[in-house]
Parts: structure tokens; C-alpha cells; sequence
């Protein structure tokens, strides 16, 4: 048995991977929704040490770095493509959004991909706000993002957008698709 899974409730693994910690974030938020629901045992993982064979339903969540999802997410879909065949799926992505963009066009833009190579019945989508401290970044994140911002012609500031409640909110929908065929 998984840590962290009990007995016979349902069990949902949160994968993510993340650079500055938001993403993590946002996955333990996510878990305190779905266990909130009362019914499901959660667990939350690195994508470096997730195993979904033991589970349930399988939540995979990203930041994105230059457009994408990182490479390990990505490859984690493609290793286990086979013991995501029969498991529910939920995506979400964490990014920080420097205009008003519609959602729908941060999922076809940050989300296909990943949606694309899951193996599962992708049951939920969620494109979540991200954090950023321009003095915490690594050198290279920062010219990026410098570069980046003065391409578009904005100032770079610190960004939070990190949302507790909607990452329960998603947490709650993932437990209940459980509760559905």
C-alpha cells in the first residue's frame, strides 16, 4: 500500500514537479480538497519519485517555463503511458500571466501537450496562477524573464496569484469524479 493511502477508500496520487516551490504548493492545496471530500486517501509526490500504479486517479501538474510544462513532467506521461491506460486523469498547470488571457487559451496553450500525451481518461483541467520573485529566480531564469519583459514592453514585478481556494475547489472535483462512473 502506498504511503499515505489507507485501506479500501479510493486513492488519489497529486504529481507534480515544480523549480521555486508554487507548483508544490498548489498540489498539497489540491490534496486538502480532495481529502477534504472525506471519502479518498491522498497522496502527493515529486514526479521524480510517483508511482501511479497503486492508484485510483492520477493528478499530474506542471509549471511552465518558456511556454511549456517541464521536460519531466512530459516525460513521466511517456514512461508510464501504459499504467495511466485505465486510470482517471486530471491535468493542471501553474504559470504566471502577465496580461488578461482568456483560460481557454492558457489550456490550448499550456495543457494540450500534456493532454495529449496522458494515457488516461482526462477527467478535469485547471490552469492555476503562479508565484514570482524576480530575487529568488536562478541567473538564467532571471535574464529570461528580463528578456521576456522587455520584449512585451512590461515591468517586471513580484507576481501572486497563488489561489488556496481554487486549488481546494479542484482538489473537492477531483474526489467527487470518484464518486461517478
Amino acid at each position: 500500500m502506498p504511503d499515505g493511502v489507507k485501506g479500501n477508500m479510493a486513492r488519489v496520487l497529486i504529481i507534480y514537479d515544480t523549480r521555486y516551490g508554487s507548483t508544490k504548493t498548489i498540489a498539497e492545496w489540491i490534496a486538502e480538497g480532495a481529502a477534504s471530500i472525506g471519502h479518498v486517501a491522498v497522496a502527493v509526490q515529486n514526479v521524480a519519485e510517483a508511482d501511479p500504479r497503486d492508484f485510483d486517479f492520477i493528478v499530474i501538474g506542471s509549471p511552465i517555463y518558456e511556454e511549456h510544462p517541464l521536460p519531466s513532467v512530459v516525460n513521466f506521461l511517456a514512461a508510464n503511458r501504459d499504467h495511466l491506460n485505465d486510470k482517471d486523469v486530471a491535468l493542471f498547470v501553474v504559470c504566471v500571466d502577465y496580461g488578461e488571457v482568456p483560460k481557454e487559451e492558457l489550456v490550448q496553450r499550456y495543457v494540450a501537450d500534456l493532454q495529449a500525451r496522458a494515457a488516461g481518461r482526462v477527467r478535469a483541467i485547471e490552469v492555476f496562477g503562479g508565484y514570482l520573485d524576480v530575487n529568488k529566480l536562478s541567473d538564467t531564469d532571471r535574464n529570461l524573464i528580463e528578456d521576456f519583459a522587455k520584449l512585451m514592453g512590461i515591468p517586471i514585478t513580484q507576481v501572486n496569484k497563488l489561489d488556496k481556494q481554487s486549488a481546494r475547489k479542484f482538489g473537492a472535483q477531483v474526489a467527487h469524479f470518484l464518486e461517478q462512473p
